[in-house]
């Protein structure tokens, strides 16, 4: 991109009206409890479509059965405030979601900072980049800003003299001792009505990004090393993706050093880490203990008890910082987000690992314009499809083509994990194999320039028959590998089961969310379509209504002034039935951007700019490495036992 320059970084502080609002930079900083309240609600205010608030104490009655005053926070009743960042026209029971914590522990301050700015990136970057736009339309993502409320205003640890990280249902030998905070109660209600596939929680005191196990019993002894989770290959995995996108330090390695929890940090008993990936599937009421405890009121021990595979969530430890809240001079600038960096503050690091992380909750195929078909000869015509996988580290793809009367509209649901299971066998047996493809994902590329190029597939479309263009594909199998699992169970995780196995479905212990996902998933290129040679070389041709049917390309999408609602509307006009019609439906598009399209117009400006402006530019260039480099005050942590002292001196 444009921005990785740093001249061109430098320039743009310069000239701060040569940009969007969306892309115009600003310091990140901290906010307090009401300033982040208050920022939600008028985002929500400024994005009705994409944000929706909620209060846990409000929603969530049973957390708080006497309706008393919990805690005060700066002068009110403290509210522990839940947030969905997504477009709510697409929204449907079986949407993938991911959820963020804020502060688990209220002295743990970058975390809050993190969240409320993804949520505005997310908000003022919908109407202007195509992969922003797929991340809010096709995933919800939730987050608790300041998930321990009481901590956060009163700039403490616990709430009310109570550890949440120690409160949640896993591994407690007295019932009494688990789910005694409001803040565990708020998650666990949370949990109970959702699935989420991916989480992080951040929290401070050190430097690592860690993953399961973090408890006693799954540690070997004496060597207290963390054994192998079942879903080890897609946490590392996984992992490795979002630690690349936080980027490396000026000594060149990693900024946050990438383990299991217990290799890295230490073991708890009642740590939301390994209730939040094991509670749907490992035993009760050892380890996921049944909670019965007496404060504000009690909390019905049912509340602990799940359903069969409801809970399962691969979720990352954070710790960001070796200060429990890093000054404020290291929290960096909007614009890095963009222009990754040995110097960029613990924001923009933080917030790219947000964006992989919701990337990474569904794996699907962007289809870019196909080629109008040519004369394939013997009663057939050549069509040309590039597509990529997004949301994945490995695909196999197959462009089939299907008689239009088993898939009535091309219409497959958001990656044919909805149909009927004689429908999608009918698919199989009746499709006929174009082409097929297999390799690396390509994923975002806001801040990384270098993406493999799209995937083509192409093969002969019989003419005279209406048939339907669909992509079977196949995303991750790797994630199957294992060595010695503890428990021997297959690999336990939403996202991975969705993606390994033949048919998954769950529901959730509350409410309609479920996931209804198989391992083969289709994707529609098009409507209905019925090719007609007039001759050995040409066609009669004409567009029809588009039926993108949730695997809608990123060529679809419109740049406007209300970006809320043209996406959703057109979706939805779109995706209905089509009447049988003798021609195709390759309704044309615009080439695919490779990236944020403001190149040329920055470059007009750069031009007549640059003779007074480049001097000035590398001054403040220097300057502000310089500033960064004192400011990102952290300890490259090099060795375990540089870790292991962290750790003595900074519990999780």
């Amino acid at each position: 991109m444009w921005l990785q320059a740093p001249w061109l970084s430098a320039l743009a502080l310069l000239l701060p009206c040569s940009f969007g609002t969306p892309n115009q930079d600003r310091i990140f900083k901290y906010r307090s409890y009401r300033e982040t309240h208050s920022f939600f609600e008028q985002l929500q205010e400024k994005y009705p479509n994409l944000v929706e608030l909620w209060y846990a104490q409000d929603i969530f009655p049973e957390i708080l059965p006497r309706k008393i005053t919990w805690g005060t926070c700066e002068g009110e009743p403290c509210k522990t405030l839940i947030v969905r960042i997504a477009n709510k026209r697409l929204l449907t029971n079986s949407t993938p979601e991911v959820f963020f914590s804020g502060a688990l522990h209220g002295d743990e301050r970058l975390g809050p900072a993190t969240v409320t700015e993804l949520a505005s990136f997310l908000c003022e970057e919908y109407g202007v980049d195509t992969q922003v736009r797929r991340l809010v339309d096709f995933r919800a993502t939730w987050i608790m800003p300041m998930t321990n409320a009481f901590g956060y205003a009163a700039h403490r640890r616990e709430e009310n003299s109570m550890d949440p990280n120690r409160d949640f249902p896993y591994l407690h030998t007295r019932p009494e001792r688990c789910m005694q905070t409001q803040t565990a109660r708020a998650v666990n209600e949370l949990f109970r009505r959702h699935l989420f596939q991916f989480m992080i929680t951040f929290h401070g005191g050190m430097r690592a990004l860690t993953y399961e196990w973090g408890s006693r019993n799954h540690m070997t002894m004496p060597q207290r090393r963390s054994t192998e989770p079942p879903d080890e290959t897609a946490f590392r995995e996984v992992g490795q993706a979002i630690q690349a996108a936080a980027g490396k330090t000026l000594h060149r390695r990693w900024f946050y050093p990438l383990g299991r929890i217990n290799d890295l940090v230490y073991p708890v008993e009642g740590g939301m880490e390994d209730w939040s990936y094991a509670a749907g599937w490992e035993k009760s009421p050892t380890p996921i203990t049944v909670c019965k405890p007496n404060t504000y009121g009690g909390y019905a021990e049912e509340r602990t008890k799940y359903r069969r595979d409801s809970i399962s969530t691969l979720v990352y430890l954070a710790e960001m910082d070796n200060y429990k809240t890093a000054p404020d001079n290291s929290l960096g600038h909007r614009l890095e987000i963009w222009s990754p960096s040995a110097t960029n503050g613990h924001i923009a690091r933080n917030l790219r690992m947000c964006l992989k992380t919701i990337e990474m909750t569904r794996p699907e195929v962007v289809v870019l314009p196909p080629s109008m078909p040519s004369s394939a000869g013997d009663g057939a015509t050549s069509l040309s499809v590039q597509i990529y996988g997004f949301g994945c580290h490995q695909m196999t793809a197959r462009l089939v083509a299907v008689p239009s009367s088993v898939v009535p509209g091309c219409l497959v649901g958001e990656d044919g994990g909805d149909l009927e299971q004689e429908q999608f066998q009918q698919i199989l047996q009746k499709s006929v194999k174009m082409d097929a493809t297999e390799g690396h994902c390509r994923g975002l590329s806001l801040w990384n320039a270098s993406t493999p190029p799209p995937r083509v597939l192409q093969g002969a479309v019989p003419t005279g028959e209406e048939v339907c263009v669909l992509i079977a594909a196949e995303f991750d199998q790797q994630w199957a590998r294992q060595t010695r699992p503890d428990p021997l169970v297959t690999p336990r995780s939403h996202a991975a089961r969705g993606r390994l196995e033949e048919r998954y479905q769950v529901k959730a212990n509350d409410g309609p969310m479920m996931i209804k996902a198989r391992r083969t998933k289709l994707f529609a290129v098009g409507g209905p379509i019925r090719l007609e040679a007039t001759s050995a070389t040409t066609m009669t041709a004409k567009d029809t209504v588009d039926q993108p049917a949730l695997a809608i390309s990123e060529e679809t999408t419109m740049a406007t002034s209300d970006p809320h609602t043209s996406l959703g509307s057109s979706i939805w006009q779109q995706a209905r039935l089509v009447p049988t019609t003798t021609f195709v439906n390759l309704h044309p598009r615009p080439e695919e951007p490779e990236d944020v399209t403001y190149a040329q117009d920055f470059f007009s400006i750069a031009a007549i700019s640059f003779a007074l402006s480049i001097a000035m530019g590398c001054a403040m260039l220097l300057r502000n490495r310089q500033e960064v480099a004192i400011k990102a005050n952290v300890k490259d942590a090099q060795t375990r036992s540089e870790l292991a002292e962290m750790v003595g001196k900074d519990p999780i």
